[in-house]
């Protein structure tokens, strides 16, 4: 897939990997950062108290943090297996995709698990 740019340059396979890690980076600290919003709403100024709630809401807000640790795990790990045999080894096909489908599914569905729980809870008060 690389072919000579202008000037007559190749361009850089390796760099459509590095570019897919940085955009799944992005994701983990996006999942992270929202389940920690989740948890600091209740200890706002005029929040009533709850110490149950609080309880729930860092309950599920370790769902978001739990898929993002295992992503980040599991992209980085791939990307480091991927990135040794583009540079270095005998297999110089089309790069595999960063994250297999499973992770894709897992961050889907608990995004949307996570989106239900939040509405149902902003609903019950």
């Amino acid at each position: 897939m690389s072919r000579p740019a202008e000037g007559g340059a190749r361009r850089d396979p390796g760099l459509q990997a590095e570019r897919t890690l940085l955009a799944w980076q992005r994701t983990v600290i996006v999942l992270v950062v929202v389940a920690l919003l989740y948890v600091r709403d209740p200890f706002q100024e005029g929040a009533p108290q709850d110490p149950g709630g609080t309880f729930l809401r860092a309950a599920v807000a370790l769902l978001p943090v739990g898929i993002a640790i295992a992503a980040a795990v599991h992209v980085r790990r791939r990307w480091r297996a991927d990135g040794r045999r583009a540079h270095g080894g005998a297999a110089h096909g089309p790069a595999a995709p960063l994250a297999r489908s499973w992770m894709r599914i897992l961050i889907s569905a608990g995004t949307c698990v996570f989106a239900i729980a939040v509405a149902l809870s902003a609903l019950i008060g």
